[in-house]
């Protein structure tokens, strides 16, 4: 995966546990910043950083593993990086379950595919975690 930040970064870990999504949020909202005009980009980045949160969460093995969230911008884009060290048996759901639409869980990346402009999975392996970088552009605000 490439692109590097071009200014500043936001960064966190955070346990494996559904309680941090609020604070994770949070902080990704004042990260952010409260632009009026950016406000639907916000919410569905919002959406975004929680879904693939909750999914690096619930595939946790360990309560001493951490989550990290990782976002800058690189030009006229934003770049939300999720890295998830437990996920081993990483396995995504690249379909919609029409046999059964009804189901739990599942469906985190394809909420996330359909919010951004392009998504990135690098799977886990010896040296390196499993993490998935999502693009999105951000509109110019006058």
């Amino acid at each position: 995966m490439s692109g590097e930040p071009d200014g500043q970064e936001f960064f966190a870990t955070y346990r494996p546990d559904t309680a941090v999504l609020a604070e994770a949020r949070e902080a990704f909202e004042r990260w952010m910043g409260p632009e009026p005009a950016l406000s639907q980009l916000r919410e569905e980045m919002l959406v975004v950083l929680s879904e693939l949160l909750s999914n690096a969460i619930n595939a946790s093995r360990d309560p001493l593993d951490a989550v990290a969230a990782r976002a800058w911008h690189e030009g006229s884009e934003m770049v939300l990086e999720v890295t998830d060290p437990a996920s081993a048996a990483f396995e995504p759901t690249i379909a919609w379950d029409y046999d059964d639409p009804l189901r739990p869980g599942g469906r985190g990346l394809i909420i996330v595919e359909s919010l951004v402009d392009d998504i990135a999975i690098a799977p886990p392996d010896d040296s390196h975690p499993l993490r998935i970088r999502c693009r999105r552009s951000v509109p110019a605000v006058r």
